[in-house]
This record gives structure tokens, C-alpha cells and sequence, in this order.
């Protein structure tokens, strides 16, 4: 039993060693249950030596039933036999006793005292009792042992379990983002466009950042601003004069971190809607501040109202990844209101940082 916790002193080393553990609690029991049978006698040495002579059947019967029948029958949920087992365990070490007391103790220390039947029901039935105090502490023990395992376990597997949907959801971020970039460079390459090369290496500065910075569970805020700067000018070299685009950055991220490639999705999402059914005349309105330990991003798009609302807001697995990481993330630490119109479409973030 770890008793002691944290540190690398001698003292933890001691503590929490079983043999001195069980060393102590035997000679614990031994002095308790003999100093309380001569409070009545005075016969200290006397009864010293009596318990002496009943502890080796009661060790066995601890240590019986903490590690043989708890792993092998309590641990294994096969309860009503762990319970025939106990008891018979018990009631046997019980009648070991009677043995003992008549024939040994009453004789050797007790001689005055009445030699009750050895099979007397009553009396086989007191001594079971008896030995609870025995077996108190050391299944106690156990028990809490065990449960404390149980809920350790359970937490490192839910802890696995959300470390594994984090990393899915972020993988299935980063390759949508990169498709419908690449998208953009195939189609103006095609036209032989001389932004080309320009697109060719913003791209490069985002693969970079997510090669090499977005594999940890946080990154620094200036980091993903520029990400989202990049990406931005990459939408505007592919949509040219198709976009009026307005971008306000405020605040200073300096110090603060965020979750990586988190608010990405919702400036993807908006250049991708705003353009679907317009072949110029859209629009994005982009705010994006620092505040204390707040972000707040503003998006705003149009939308071409044929294309139907209800694609607009559910449709892609960047929206839907995002809203997931950030019930993992940020539970209770965030704010998203979503705003479909008949012609715009609004989304509002306030993110505790």
C-alpha cells in the first residue's frame, strides 16, 4: 500500500514497504488484543503469550483470503463462491481456534477457566465473529486497493480514448484543409496562372507548420495567426477580384496558446460557401481579437440562397470536426453561435484561452 505518495526520501522507501507494513500491523494487533485481555487479569505476559499462540492461524486466514481468494474470486466477479469460500474459510479457522483454546491455551495459561464443547455451535459462531477484528483492516485495505485500481484504469482509458479521437478529428482537419488547397493550385495551374508559385509557397510555409508544430496538444497563439494570415492570402491569390474580403486582426497573442489548426475550419468554411453560386459579388468579413484571456473570432459570408442554408451550416467535416474538439478541448470554455440568414451566414467564437 502506497501511504506515501510523492517524494524520494528513505522514509517513503520505509513506509511503503509491505514487509514493514505487515510487520507493523501484526505487532499492532498482538499488543492491542493482549493489553485489552489483561486490562481485565493484570496478566500481561500471560496473555502476550495466548494471542501469540492463536496469530499464526489468523495470518494464515488473512493472508488466505487477500491473496488467493480476492485475486482468483472477488477480482473475477465470481462473487457468490468468493462468499463460500470466506466463509468457510472462516468458520474453519474457527474451529482451528476452538482447538487451540481448549487444549493449549485454557490448559497451559487458563486452568480455572470452563472447557466449553469444541462443536458448540454458539461457540464456533462467536469466535468466526471474533476473527472480524482480525480481518478488518487488511480487507479494507484491499477493497480500497482495488477500487483505486479500477478508477485509475478507467481514467487512463478514457484519457486514451479522448487522446485518440483528438488526434482522428485533427487528422481529418489537416488533410480536408489540404484538398481543397491543392484544389485551388491544380485549377491555376491549368490556367498557367503566375500566382502559381506564390500559392506553391504559402503552402509550403502551412505544411511546415503542420508537419513539424501541430503534432502538440497546444501551440502558440502567434503561430496559428499566421497560419491563418497564410491561408487567407492563399484564398486570396485563388479568388482574385471574385471576393470582397475584409480581415481584422486585433490584440496581441503574444504568450497565449491555443488548441492547433482549431479556427481554421470556420475561415475555410466561409470562403467556401460565400463563392457557391456566385461568379462575383461575394462577400467574407473576418475579425479575429485577443482580449485578456479571450479569442474572439467574427466570420461572416454571403450566400447565394439556392444553394440551400442547411448545406451551408452542416455541410463538410471541418465544421463538424472542429464543434467536437471543442466539447474535448474547451468544455464549458467556450461560446459558438452560428447565425444562418437567407443571404449571409455569421459565425461568433468567444474561446477561453
Amino acid at each position: 500500500m502506497q501511504i506515501i505518495q510523492s517524494g524520494n526520501s528513505r522514509l517513503k522507501k520505509v513506509v511503503n514497504n509491505k514487509v514493514v507494513q505487515h510487520t507493523l500491523y501484526w505487532t499492532f494487533y498482538l499488543v492491542f488484543f493482549a493489553t485489552a485481555w489483561a486490562s481485565q487479569d493484570q496478566q500481561l505476559a500471560r496473555n502476550y503469550l495466548a494471542e501469540m499462540i492463536r496469530l499464526p492461524a489468523k495470518m494464515l486466514l488473512v493472508y488466505w483470503i487477500i491473496y488467493f481468494l480476492f485475486p482468483h474470486y472477488l477480482y473475477q466477479g465470481k462473487i457468490w463462491k468468493f462468499i463460500l469460500f470466506f466463509l468457510g474459510s472462516v468458520f474453519a479457522v474457527a474451529i482451528v481456534q476452538r482447538f487451540e483454546d481448549n487444549y493449549i491455551i485454557l490448559d497451559s495459561f487458563y486452568p480455572d477457566w470452563e472447557q466449553l464443547p469444541i462443536f458448540d455451535p454458539l461457540v464456533i459462531i462467536r469466535t468466526a465473529v471474533d476473527l472480524g477484528s482480525v480481518l478488518a483492516i487488511p480487507v479494507i485495505v484491499k477493497v480500497v486497493e482495488y477500487l483505486s485500481r479500477i478508477q485509475q484504469r478507467e481514467q487512463t482509458m478514457a484519457r486514451e480514448k479522448l487522446e485518440a479521437e483528438l488526434r482522428l478529428l485533427k487528422n481529418q482537419v489537416q488533410p480536408h484543409f489540404l484538398f481543397n488547397t491543392l484544389n485551388s493550385l491544380y485549377a491555376l495551374t491549368l490556367k498557367k496562372s503566375d500566382k502559381a508559385p506564390d500559392i506553391i509557397l504559402r503552402l509550403s510555409d502551412l505544411l511546415r507548420y503542420m508537419l513539424y508544430e501541430t503534432n502538440a496538444s497546444q501551440v502558440a497563439l502567434e503561430k496559428e495567426v499566421e497560419c491563418i494570415k497564410s491561408f487567407i492570402e492563399l484564398e486570396k491569390i485563388r479568388y482574385g477580384s471574385r471576393i470582397d474580403l475584409s480581415f481584422n486582426l486585433w490584440g496581441e497573442p503574444d504568450g497565449k496558446t491555443i488548441a492547433p489548426m482549431l479556427v481554421l475550419p470556420f475561415i475555410e468554411n466561409s470562403f467556401k460557401h460565400s463563392t457557391r453560386g456566385f461568379e462575383e459579388g461575394a462577400w467574407i468579413t473576418i475579425e479575429l481579437g485577443i482580449r485578456a484571456e479571450e479569442l474572439v473570432l467574427k466570420v461572416e459570408n454571403s450566400l447565394f440562397a439556392e444553394t440551400g442554408i442547411q448545406n451551408s451550416v452542416e455541410g463538410g467535416i471541418g465544421l463538424q470536426n472542429v464543434r467536437r474538439r471543442l466539447d474535448l478541448l474547451y468544455p464549458n470554455r467556450y461560446r459558438l453561435n452560428i447565425n444562418p440568414g437567407e443571404d449571409s451566414y455569421e459565425v461568433f467564437l468567444i474561446l477561453k484561452l
